[in-house]
């Protein structure tokens, strides 16, 4: 699974569509002071400052090298042995019932849906801030938040694969390679990826206001959902790795919003730091 370079360039482009003409920050002549107000509101959310953006960005690359880096040196750092070598019956049953007799097919589709669901999701994240009259930055962040539950994610994968070590079904029913690959089985990355932009995405357009965000959310959920069904399919992965996955991807992408966007109007705090002649002072 590659899906990092997709996601990157995803991400560039969605930036530049947010970047688009900027609209007026002023209201139409005929807007009433009520509607502006709420207009205001809405756009009135800031990552906390208790990370910066270049602080932000730092973490967030550092994560995405880890994972890149554990996953090319899987050879020489993996298990020797599965450690997780029988599957439950379920799993049996799961993929006497869904595998594919063309899995190279099956591990297409797959592959290409890892690439649209965060391609796309990156794309109408970067659109929709746009139409929403959103600011560069706004959007930029957006985009970076998302990015930063991918990078959560699949730290988490590599730390569970090399943990558990548990054999592929293709190696267990010996018709696959067996390789230190075939003991990453647990959890399913496709899956994990897919449904940690589906979720972080999905929250960051609710708590940014936007219009649509349960479009996205049905087209993205779907999406992740086809993709951890193929990976079965394919005989890459056991259903409970799918399954694994799909549930920390969710976990992380719903969590992660919440600790860097906060509501400032809202839920603004009782007493508040502000600038001041001569240093700061306390406003109530």
């Amino acid at each position: 699974m590659r899906p990092l370079p997709a996601v990157a360039a995803a991400i560039a482009i969605a930036i530049l569509l947010s970047a688009g003409p900027a609209r007026s920050e002023a209201p139409p002549p005929m807007t009433s002071p009520a509607l502006a107000t709420e207009s205001q509101a809405r756009h009135d959310l800031r990552p906390r400052l208790t990370l910066d953006l270049g602080t932000q960005l730092w973490w967030t690359g550092s994560l995405l090298v880890l994972a890149g880096a554990t996953q090319l040196l899987s050879d020489q750092i993996a298990p020797a042995a599965c450690r997780w070598c029988e599957p439950p019956q379920l799993d049996v049953w799961a993929r006497r019932l869904f595998l594919w007799q063309d899995t190279r097919r099956a591990t297409d589709i797959g592959n290409a849906l890892i690439v649209a669901v965060p391609v796309g999701a990156a794309l109408a994240l970067g659109l929709m801030a746009h139409a929403d009259g959103a600011s560069f930055r706004e959007g930029a962040e957006d985009l970076l938040i998302v990015t930063e539950a991918v990078a959560v994610t699949l730290v988490l994968m590599q730390v569970a694969k090399f943990t558990t070590a548990r054999t592929r079904p293709d190696a267990w029913a010996g018709s696959g390679s067996v390789t230190a690959n075939s003991r990453m089985s647990f959890f399913a990355g496709h899956s994990a990826v897919a449904f940690a932009v589906a979720a972080s995405g999905t929250q960051v357009l609710r708590l940014r206001g936007r219009t649509g965000w349960g479009w996205f959310a049905a087209a993205t959920f779907v999406g992740s959902a086809a993709s951890g069904w193929f990976r079965v399919a394919s005989d890459n992965h056991w259903l409970t790795d799918v399954v694994a996955g799909a549930a920390i991807g969710t976990a992380v992408g719903f969590a992660l919003p919440g600790l860097v966007l906060h509501p400032a109007t809202a839920h603004a705090p009782a007493v508040t730091l502000a600038p001041a002649a001569g240093g700061v002072a306390l406003r109530f």
